[in-house]
């Protein structure tokens, strides 16, 4: 086993990664966690900001993860770097505490932006190689200046997100090289702080801390953040450099003229060159290679990653890869999408526009085949993002009148040998892939090895660890996508009028979406008292937004009856997450601090909902917490009826039984013989959470779905493969009928005599719901003629029903003593659901599955909640006290 390891955190747009490379053998292990940026308040729809106590919590977790599956012990790790997304921003105050979180996307500055591009986006691009646009810091500085003065005066340091990760983690103020040239304050020239245009705008000079190159050891991690990574204290931190340049590094590409693209998230295309380019209008971008001395040029194909991912969630949703399908597909095809073009993620780079993209897709009835479509329009997209790729090269050897030998094609599109092919025959040069699946964590290790002494200089290192996966050469599709480039470019020229207007329209559109209400101050924690069971992974997330303490009530034993009994426990208090508890009026008058109340049910009878909308308390459910463990149960006895177990399980036990006998074999056969769910009708009484996941697996057994649902209209229906029929119908057509309607008065004994008189012959009968939904004595008559086959009951009028229960005896029923939502999943389901919607409340959106949003009108973390007058109060109090059971 190997002692040297070394460790990059990545932290992205969408997602962050941990990468533990063994310096033995040149093997890497990865850890990934996925994240949100939250939309800012006031902003117009325009801002976002990091949640970076999620962020953290879930490096926590991918390094912990990933030092654990490489095999590492904590001191075997020598050195640790971090490299982020570009065009982040951070503002500490002199605590040292966040003021200010900005992701990439972040366009709040877009006036500001504007302003100074208008006023001197010249001279700007001229020392910094950027053309000024929202989405660096120094329009974002001015917009702080502009909009919230007060916390730019407090203001002690500004960084980037890799710079501060690396703070955090135990390293002193700084600001890497490649990371500072994205900001527009950077003299690209000079290697520092462009102090000048610092000063012109208004900002302090102390503001910005030193410039470092990438490798540069700026501290050690510290005893908090080691127990937090799984690590030991004392690790050299090295600065990690911007991800985009990291992944340069990563893939090996470090000498003046070499290209790559980066066709992650979004597909920057840069050229390595020896000195600052500057192409004279501003059009391409300028910036810092990760190697000292080394500088980009940049074109830039935008979102791309992006949108293949959402085109792909549209077109295969139902996969659990959906952009894995469209590439698996787009190879069923032909060049050229038999007659499709697109130009959806594709685009050709102009830093000076700022536009909402729009994509386009072109295709003809007469040309296109209608089977096999969507292998086409997968086909169409990944070659229009090639074409994208030739333009933006193109750009690059225009400007620069190097002609690369080769082009490397790092990150996630790089994973199909599909489309990198497809590149190398678009552009006529060869294509290499970098065996590295994760290049930019990949450079951020090279960085750490730097800081750790284990290599002498970043690109000695990467000649080291970075190897070469695959090479692609230009094929025989080669001359045919020569000319379909020039189509497809000139199409693009000729649209460019039409794009510009629908831009326009889409950026209003954009404009229009409300700001959140109500939000949480930046800092404010809730206090949170948990006593429904959460898993621990809805546990840490809630920790990272809040104050918990955990009292399950299957651990504790332990459930409040409601008035002071509850207040004592809610006391200090700002949420209360319950599952078993009686929330009542007394409980609620007498908690004037409790803000949010989240109940761990479906049908929440053990709140009293009105009095808590009375007193401006929102209430969340979690519909649908217990949905896959009710509907696999469902499934799990249809098969068993079908193919007449627990018998047949049974039947081997039998004493006398001699190994061997084919005579009890062939009477096996004979008796046991069953049927498949392949073309028979399921019935489903309610297309609720529990139906419609009931829907979708019987629908993958080839069965054919009814349903009958009042509050269900037909169209809806097909959304889940179910058609919509009379009770009547659904009872006469159906092999098998599965109870999952609500339990109230209008659905009490909806199956009785007269509705199992109409079922089928020979069907079988599921309730998984509740026992008040069906008249049993009925149901037993019915099994006893002989009319149904069989049934499958985990719901019972008296629970658990005696062993001598008249259904329970027969030998056609199978009974369990209501199990369907009991799975140790149900506590995970139940905590994701809680953990979105107490986030939602928290940023001042509504959550998805809030029972009073009337209350959001009113609602405040940290102002008074609302009373209701005295004579509404009498009223309450003599309402009914809720239940724990309906």
């Amino acid at each position: 086993m190997s002692s040297k390891y070394l460790l990059a955190l990545d932290v992205g747009g969408g997602s962050g990664r941990c990468l533990v490379l063994d310096l033995d053998s040149g093997s890497a292990t990865t850890a990934k966690r996925t994240w949100t940026h939250p939309q800012a308040p006031d902003t117009a729809g325009l801002g976002y900001d990091l949640d970076l106590d999620d962020i953290w919590m879930k490096l926590g977790e991918a390094a912990r993860e990933a030092v654990d599956a490489s095999g590492a012990r904590p001191r075997d790790v020598l050195g640790l770097a971090v490299t982020s997304m570009r065009n982040t921003t951070v503002v500490l105050d002199s605590s040292d505490d966040v003021l200010f979180a900005t992701p990439n996307n972040d366009a709040r500055a877009l006036g500001e932006a504007f302003e100074w591009a208008a006023s001197d986006g010249k001279s700007v691009y001229d020392s910094g190689g950027h053309w000024p646009t929202p989405l660096f810091t120094g329009s974002r500085l001015l917009w702080l200046r502009a909009h919230a003065p007060g916390l730019l005066e407090r203001a002690r340091t500004v960084m980037c997100l890799s710079d501060w990760a690396a703070f955090r983690l135990g390293g002193g103020r700084f600001c890497e090289r490649s990371q500072a040239a994205e900001t527009l304050l950077f003299d690209l020239a000079g290697g520092d702080w462009a102090f000048d245009l610092i000063e012109s705008l208004g900002f302090e000079k102390d503001l910005f801390p030193a410039a470092v190159d990438a490798g540069t050891v700026v501290g050690t991690l510290s005893a908090e953040s080691a127990a937090h990574l799984g690590l030991a204290q004392g690790i050299p931190l090295a600065a990690g450099g911007a991800d985009t340049q990291s992944s340069l590094l990563g893939s090996r590409v470090v000498e003046p003229g070499e290209i790559c693209i980066v066709a992650g998230t979004t597909m920057p295309v840069q050229m390595v060159t020896d000195g600052p380019v500057f192409d004279g209008e501003g059009r391409l971008w300028s910036g810092r290679h990760v190697i000292p001395g080394r500088y980009v040029l940049e074109s830039n194909g935008l979102t791309t990653g992006t949108v293949l991912e959402w085109f792909a969630e549209m077109l295969f949703e139902e996969y659990e890869d959906p952009t894995g399908v469209l590439f698996a597909q787009a190879a069923y095809s032909e060049p050229g999408g038999a007659g499709t073009l697109s130009t959806f993620g594709a685009c050709t780079f102009d830093a000076r526009k700022l536009a909402v993209p729009v994509g386009n897709l072109s295709m003809s009835h007469m040309v296109t085949p209608s089977g096999g479509g969507k292998q086409h329009l997968s086909r169409s997209l990944l070659e229009g993002i090639a074409f994208s790729v030739r333009a933006n090269v193109e750009q690059l050897t225009n400007q620069t009148g190097s002609e690369p030998t080769a082009l490397t094609v790092s990150e996630g599109m790089s994973r199909s040998a599909l489309w990198t092919q497809i590149v190398s025959d678009v552009t006529g040069i060869p294509v290499r892939v970098p065996l590295a699946k994760e290049a930019s964590a990949l450079g951020a290790a090279i960085c750490a090895g730097v800081g750790a002494g284990v290599f002498n200089d970043l690109a000695g290192g990467a000649g080291r660890v970075a190897a070469v996966s695959r090479e692609h050469l230009p094929g025989a599709d080669s001359e045919k996508y020569q000319r379909l480039y020039e189509g497809w470019n000139r199409a693009c020229e000729m649209r460019a009028p039409s794009d510009d207007h629908v831009s326009v329209l889409m950026t209003m559109s954009l404009m229009e979406k409300a700001a959140p209400q109500a939000a949480a101050d930046r800092g404010f924690r809730p206090g949170m008292l948990v006593t429904a069971s959460m898993d621990g992974g809805a546990l840490r997330r809630l920790r990272a937004m809040g104050d918990v303490h955990y009292a399950g009530w299957r651990e504790t034993g332990r459930i409040s009856m409601g008035g002071d009994d509850l207040i004592e426990a809610l006391r200090d208090y700002d949420v209360l997450i319950t599952e078993m508890d009686i929330v009542d009026f007394e409980a609620i008058r007498g908690l004037p601090g409790l803000h949010a109340i989240g109940v761990c049910r479906v049908n929440p009878v053990n709140v009293d909902v009105e009095s808590a909308t009375a007193y401006g308390i929102p209430v969340f459910n979690t519909p649908g917490r217990n949905a896959d463990a009710v509907a696999d149960l469902t499934l799990a006895f249809m098969i068993m009826l079908a193919r007449k177990m627990p018998a047949s399980a049974l039947y081997l036990r039998k004493p006398g039984g001699a190994e061997g006998d084919l005579v009890r074999m062939g009477q096996a056969y004979s008796e046991f013989q069953g049927g498949e769910l392949w073309r028979k009708n399921v019935g489903i009484l309610g297309l609720g959470s529990v139906g419609r996941e009931v829907a979708r697996r019987v629908r993958s057994c080839g069965a054919h779905v009814l349903f009958c649902d009042p509050a269900v209209e037909a169209g809806e229906g097909k959304l889940h493969n179910a058609e919509k029929a009379t009770l009547e119908q659904l009872l006469s057509q159906s092999d098998f009928v599965t109870l999952h309607a609500p339990a109230n008065e209008s659905t009490k004994a909806m199956m009785a005599e007269g509705q199992f008189a109409v079922m089928k012959e020979g069907a079988f009968f599921i309730n998984t719901a509740r026992a008040s939904l069906v008249d049993y004595g009925a149901l037993a008559a019915a099994l006893e003629s002989g009319r149904l086959a069989g049934a499958a009951l985990d719901v019972f009028e008296v629970e658990p029903p005696a062993s001598d229960d008249r259904l329970v005896r027969m030998s056609n029923v199978i009974a369990t003593p209501h199990l369907g939502g009991n799975t140790f999943e149900t506590a995970a389901h139940q905590g994701a659901i809680v953990v979105e919607q107490l986030k939602a409340l928290l940023e001042g959106r509504s959550p998805a599955h809030l029972l009073n949003p009337g209350v959001m009108g009113t609602f405040s973390w940290e102002g008074q909640r609302i009373e209701p007058s005295a004579q509404e109060q009498e009223r309450l109090a003599a309402k009914e006290k809720p239940t724990m059971t309906s």
